[in-house]
């Protein structure tokens, strides 16, 4: 039998040949889910709810309606600047709602399919395969953020076009804010989800309950206990509290006390087209994210310190729990 063995030339070609064994991972995850029917499904079924969502939104009047001259309103847009910060929590709470099932099952997948047995058996890293997975979840969980903003930008334009009164979506201003609120809540659930996940193995489900039921309570019962015990709301929650619902209540501030000094001025003769154009304009202006970056980049970084540790512990070649 003739043998043959490769010079150190065709070695380093064969190792640059070779992928590395992260973007591997990423690659066979990604492709998995885009392989399947029933995951395209559920992106379609929940684009079409999200639009749904934001058009009842929208005809409910959400964002906030406002009366003054002869009977005349003006509504605020949901695609604008001022709209989009009053839908922060709702918006947000959506995403809470959806993403932990994304992320539970980046890694306990294996386990509850049972191919655990066959990951032992390849040569992939341990690391590279906890480390793609996590990322694919992350990139999915993006592309569910980016699926929201699609339908709130497409459900502005319809509306634009269906009523004549209706400003065309503000991108920038959307933009701007979904980047510094939507994006940092987005990473952060789906990392703590992701970790959990990894921690608890096949309870996973339990990862699921724990951050939906604790984003509820930051969203809705904790902002209620200071109001209740006729107290206040402390400052440095409302900038620190990782669900926007602080930002959406400190941002809403100085456009409350613009509308009441807009509305005052009927008393002065002021026409109500002037007044609708002053509103239009304060509808659009674009308020102050800044306190909120470093607050929502340290929850971010705290996820992924979360996500550090479940990496740093979770070993293939143990015996999984449950």
């Amino acid at each position: 039998m003739m043998t043959s063995t490769l010079t150190p030339s065709q070695q380093s070609t064969q190792a640059i040949r070779r992928p590395h064994p992260l973007l591997s991972v990423l690659a066979w995850e990604l492709y998995r889910r885009r392989a399947s029917r029933r995951a395209w499904w559920l992106l379609l079924l929940a684009f079409g709810f999200f639009v749904f969502i934001l058009w009842l939104l929208s005809i409910l009047r959400f964002a906030g309606t406002s009366s003054f001259g002869n009977g005349a309103t003006f509504t605020v847009a949901i695609s604008s600047a001022q709209g989009q910060v009053m839908l922060l929590p709702t918006l947000t709470f959506l995403l809470a709602l959806i993403l932990p099932f994304m992320n539970a099952d980046g890694v306990a997948h294996d386990l509850k399919q049972r191919t655990h047995e066959l990951l032992m058996s390849t040569t992939v890293p341990t690391w590279a395969y906890f480390w793609g997975r996590y990322v694919a979840c992350v990139l999915s969980s993006l592309g569910l953020a980016a699926l929201l903003l699609l339908a709130l930008l497409l459900t502005g334009v319809i509306l634009h076009q269906t009523q004549s009164d209706y400003p065309l979506p503000q991108v920038q201003a959307i933009g701007l804010i979904w980047g510094v609120a939507m994006v940092p809540a987005t990473l952060l659930l789906s990392s703590v989800t992701f970790a959990l996940g990894t921690l608890l193995g096949r309870r996973s489900s339990l990862a699921v309950l724990g951050v939906i039921l604790s984003w509820f309570v930051f969203t809705v019962v904790l902002p209620v206990i200071p109001v209740a015990g006729s107290g206040r709301i402390p400052s440095w929650y409302l900038h620190w509290e990782p669900t926007n619902v602080g930002m959406a209540a400190v941002l809403q501030a100085p456009y409350t006390q613009s509308l009441s000094t807009i509305l005052n001025s009927t008393s002065s003769g002021v026409s109500d087209s002037a007044i609708l154009s002053a509103l239009a304009h304060l509808e659009q202006h674009i308020p102050d994210l800044g306190p909120w970056i470093l607050p929502h980049l340290i929850w971010v970084g705290l996820g992924l310190a979360l996500v550090l540790i479940a990496g740093f512990s979770f070993k293939r070649f143990r015996n999984v729990p449950g």
